[in-house]
């Protein structure tokens, strides 16, 4: 322990500070000197007897069985599944739709430009002096009596003949027959 302590030359250390001063011999306990210090060994501890109070017991894991399956989450688990394939089969149809009305877009715009072709070719062929020519004085303007007016005023209806739809029980299994109808015919 003697052995551990560091060497200085002087009698005291400032850490920094000239507070403490060498020459102090008040109240305070003074510090042996090295010569004054008398060597004694560490004391060891005693070592005590190791001795077990109880037995060691290792835990059992306890085993659930296993249960049943609940059959509100098998058919929750088919619904889901049966609404993600219907969200696919509506994601693909619409875009076989959208394919579609891009092509018939395109044909649109063809049929205008041919359109607007054939009317100027009409335009050319028409000819009000040939024709007034060709019938001769019997060709009149018509009366007011042979004018028709068609009142466009009421909102738009459609009837769709032939075809009956029943509900309750029965219309549902009949919009479920179409809806299945409508998945094999897309698998085909």
């Amino acid at each position: 322990m003697a052995a551990s302590r560091r060497r200085t030359t002087t009698a005291y250390n400032t850490y920094g500070s000239v507070a403490y001063a060498p020459a102090y011999d008040g109240s305070a306990v003074r510090v042996p000197r090295r010569q004054e210090e008398v060597y004694q060994p560490a004391p060891r501890p005693r070592q005590r007897p190791l001795v077990r109070r109880r037995a060691l017991v290792r835990t059992q894991a306890q085993v659930r069985q296993a249960g049943q399956v609940a059959p509100f989450a098998v058919v929750g688990f088919l619904a889901v599944a049966m609404f993600a394939v219907m969200l696919i089969m509506s994601y693909a149809q619409l875009a076989v739709a959208n394919d579609q009305m891009v092509s018939l877009r395109s044909e649109l715009s063809d049929l205008q430009t041919e359109s607007a072709t054939l009317t100027a070719q009409y335009e050319k062929v028409f000819d009000m002096d040939k024709l007034q020519a060709a019938v001769g004085s019997e060709m009149v303007r018509p009366t007011n009596d042979q004018v028709v007016y068609i009142d466009l005023s009421e909102p738009d209806a459609v009837t769709i003949y032939g075809e009956e739809s029943s509900g309750g029980f029965m219309g549902l299994l009949e919009g479920a027959g179409r809806v299945l109808g409508g998945m094999v015919e897309y698998f085909r």
